[in-house]
């Protein structure tokens, strides 16, 4: 009886585990993203990290920008930093929230990123007729 708990709460563990992990994929449709950001734009912000996203720019009144071209190595270096950076990049004219962010360099600096952001993947709706 009490192997019984063990192997079911292990199994429950490892359950609640595995779906935390498969949890965020890159997002499938970020080169058609890249492709609409067609606007260039100058923005002075701070970059950050958020689990849903990844790597963002906190641009203050121009709002939180995730970044579709993303590079860990520099990206977490300057989160880590928590300095204003001066970012010359590229958004979607036609998107009225201008949530996302092709950035082309950083104070000055040419960027290359070449990871997507992470996002939830869609979950399939069964229909109930």
């Amino acid at each position: 009886m009490v192997k019984r708990k063990i192997i079911m709460a292990l199994a429950m563990l490892v359950f609640c585990v595995g779906s935390a992990w498969a949890q965020f994929i890159p997002d499938p449709d970020v080169q058609g993203k890249i492709q609409d950001a067609r606007q260039p734009i100058t923005l002075r912000g701070k970059i950050a990290y958020q689990e849903v996203g990844g790597y963002i720019v906190k641009a203050g009144s121009a709002g939180d920008k995730i970044v579709l071209n993303q590079n860990y190595e520099v990206l977490k270096k300057l989160a880590k930093d928590h300095q204003e950076v001066t970012i010359d990049g590229r958004t979607n004219p036609l998107d009225i929230s201008a949530r996302y962010i092709y950035i082309e360099s950083i104070n000055g600096n040419p960027y290359h990123g070449d990871r997507a952001p992470m996002v939830k993947p869609p979950t399939k709706l069964t229909p109930l007729f």
